[in-house]
């Protein structure tokens, strides 16, 4: 809507909200304000007034609509990062812990000592979430629907696909410990294949995680 008296603004905002919209609005002067409050995303003029700035959410600096797209994009990219990096530390420490709990239970062995853990999660786990944090906007980011306000991070099966994810993870580690211990009879030898299983999943996970 373009060109509408600021009483309307406020009431047209507020309509949309009545239907479970998300609404954006726009705009610069002093009676943009209560409307500017209540939309979901409001966006203030940076010639506008300091009372509009002050009630909006986001100010346009160059004051070019077409940077309301450009942030949209960013935000989702933004958030797309934060579900990667929730998946993949979460999948991964799921995987850790599952290995260690299933091992103590059926071999009464552990097949990773505590200095091997602390380097998996110095190494395999921080570096790669900070890579997945910085990723760059997938292609059709802006193609994708709007996501609902209710919805949650774990949204859309998400949670299950990291159990899951960290159950295969704990499987190919204790498979690896398993054979090579009964192989070789050696508890070291056993505890470093389980070692290598979990640290190459991680890092191979990190690229499945990229999209």
């Amino acid at each position: 809507y373009a060109r509408v008296t600021p009483s309307d603004k406020i009431r047209i905002v507020r309509a949309w909200q009545k239907k479970g919209q998300v609404v954006a609005m726009t705009g610069d002067g002093v009676n943009d304000a209560p409307a500017l409050k209540a939309a979901d995303i409001g966006c203030a003029m940076g010639s506008g007034t300091d009372v509009a700035k002050g009630a909006a959410d986001m100010t346009l600096t160059d004051d070019n609509f077409a940077t309301i797209v450009s942030a949209v994009r960013e935000g989702r990219a933004i958030y797309d990062n934060i579900r990667k990096v929730v998946g993949f530390l979460l999948g991964t420490n799921v995987g850790e812990i599952l290995t260690v709990f299933l091992a103590m239970i059926f071999f009464r062995q552990s097949p990773l000592i505590s200095m091997q853990l602390l380097l998996i999660n110095l190494v395999t786990d921080s570096l790669p979430a900070i890579a997945l944090g910085v990723e760059g906007a997938e292609e059709r980011i802006m193609h994708q629907k709007p996501r609902p306000k209710t919805e949650g991070v774990f949204a859309g099966g998400f949670g299950l696909q990291i159990l899951l994810q960290g159950a295969m993870f704990a499987l190919l580690t204790l498979g690896g410990f398993l054979a090579v211990w009964r192989a070789t009879g050696d508890l070291i030898a056993g505890r470093t294949a389980a070692f290598l299983v979990l640290s190459l999943t991680q890092v191979f996970h990190a690229f499945n995680m990229r999209s």
